[in-house]
């Protein structure tokens, strides 16, 4: 069966998915989106595609059934220009990674971790009780808020929970299974749920009911002392509200791990927002990367990998997100 591994991401991967798999297949990789010369030919003939990318000015792909997708997120795939009868999945795997990195990053900011070692190891002792330091925080009795209550949001509730956090959550639709959360609220009723929260965190895909979810009126809406944490897409959270926020204060803190501005080779040293986050001593900031594990690759290139072979031996497929 005829599968091209399609964009940067999917051919640096390939050789670790065929060799997870069992079934064979004919594979042919091509990173370079924009080579006319060979994607016309490629599509033409692919019957599957692994990769994260579609865009609208595609050539034709009259054989494709599967384009399996090398991410969890689907915002980068043009669904209005996929072709008809294909099945679009996706893959997972970096759920216990990512709920590592929001504890660690709730753990870290209530601890004043990085300001503590920072000045301690430049000779001050501001942070010791005799020499009058003032107590950090902690997470236990605190309560978590969850925007989208799935896959990542459910990991991050049952870690939460084991620490002595309270859980909440908000979601698009209504959810049958509670987890580890005590409350869940619909995305409508969100205005209710901010104001409970101690910390926040954005675990929500990017869909037009999320663009600019969390706005200025939202953000003044929670405690002064409450941290947000953004590990679903930057656009969910306005920008310069956010920035206002955290630089007036009126937030205790962010760890930001998705961004409004993206690195590419064209641009490796853009700055990843318009307003000066870096500045801020109240923001953890790290590059897209709180899921980027060896555990999560070795999960999600299997599990990628299975689900080329069930497509192979004609078995229903995982995670489907839409059939054209």
């Amino acid at each position: 069966m005829k599968t091209l591994f399609l964009g940067g991401l999917a051919a640096r991967v390939a050789p670790r998915i065929q060799a997870r798999m069992t079934e064979k297949i004919e594979p042919s990789v091509l990173a370079e989106l924009t080579d006319m010369q060979r994607l016309i030919p490629a599509l033409a003939e692919a019957e599957i595609v692994v990769g994260h990318i579609w865009n609208k000015d595609f050539p034709e792909a009259p054989r494709l059934k599967l384009l399996q997708a090398a991410t969890a997120g689907v915002d980068m795939i043009d669904l209005p220009s996929l072709p008809r009868g294909i099945a679009l999945c996706n893959v997972y795997g970096h759920e216990p990674a990512i709920a590592e990195y929001v504890l660690m990053t709730m753990l870290a900011l209530n601890f004043r971790l990085l300001d503590t070692v920072t000045d301690f190891r430049a000779g001050s002792w501001a942070a010791h009780q005799p020499a009058g330091g003032s107590p950090h925080g902690e997470i236990f009795g605190k309560t978590l808020g969850i925007v989208g209550y799935g896959r990542i949001g459910r990991d991050v509730a049952k870690r939460a929970a084991s620490f002595g956090c309270k859980v909440i959550a908000a979601n698009r639709s209504p959810v049958a299974d509670q987890g580890d959360a005590v409350e869940i609220y619909l995305l409508a009723e969100l205005d209710r749920m901010l104001p409970q929260c101690d910390a926040l965190l954005v675990a929500a895909g990017l869909a037009p009911e999320t663009q600019g979810l969390i706005d200025a009126r939202r953000l003044a809406l929670m405690k002064p002392t409450a941290l947000l944490i953004n590990i679903g897409r930057a656009a969910i959270v306005d920008e310069e509200a956010l920035y206002t926020a955290l630089k007036g204060n009126k937030l205790g803190g962010a760890a930001l791990d998705v961004w409004w501005r993206h690195w590419s080779p064209a641009h490796p040293d853009e700055r990843p927002s318009r307003y000066p986050f870096h500045e801020l001593t109240n923001v953890l900031m790290t590059p897209h990367c709180s899921g980027f594990t060896d555990g999560t690759a070795d999960r999600r290139w299997g599990d990628l990998a299975a689900n080329l072979d069930r497509f192979v031996r004609g078995e229903p497929l995982n995670n489907i997100v839409m059939r054209t």
